[in-house]
């Protein structure tokens, strides 16, 4: 299923419930939206099937892991290492996210560390020990105001 506009309310209905809880029973879903709960594991299967759904997973609070420190950066490549460098940046499990972007900077990426200090001891000994990093904007953020998923 490539297309969002393949997706209809029921579909809709079921991810925004699983988004809230992965772990909700067809029968409990089938209570919150009046839909049967043969129903919802047939659309669960079939938007599975179609890849609507890549996995279900558990999304851990970062204070209670101790990663209380967030810093999103924006990378310059070389040009004939950028694929090098992202592959390489992609691999470290600090790096929640990768992007490949448009403008001043190639890659755009989310960092977690458990202190300023590691963040500093990171990107030093392993950012930019990266062949083909050219150079870093780090900011980081001070306030979660908003973070999840995209839309359903």
């Amino acid at each position: 299923m490539n297309n969002s506009s393949e997706l209809d309310e029921v579909d809709s209905a079921i991810l925004r419930l699983l988004r809230e809880n992965a772990r909700m029973s067809y029968l409990e879903m089938s209570r919150k939206t009046g839909i049967s709960d043969a129903t919802i594991q047939h659309r669960l299967k079939r938007m599975k099937e179609r890849g609507v759904i890549d996995r279900f997973t558990v999304m851990a609070n970062p204070v209670a892991t101790g990663y209380t420190v967030t810093a999103i950066m924006l990378v310059q490549t070389e040009s004939e290492k950028h694929d090098e460098a992202k592959t390489a940046l992609s691999a470290l499990p600090e790096v929640s996210e990768v992007y490949s972007v448009l403008g001043e900077y190639d890659l755009y990426m989310k960092v977690w560390a458990k202190s300023l200090e590691e963040l500093n001891r990171f990107i030093n000994d392993q950012i930019r020990a990266i062949s083909g990093i050219e150079d870093l904007l780090e900011i980081v953020v001070v306030e979660r105001v908003k973070e999840e998923a995209p839309p359903i």
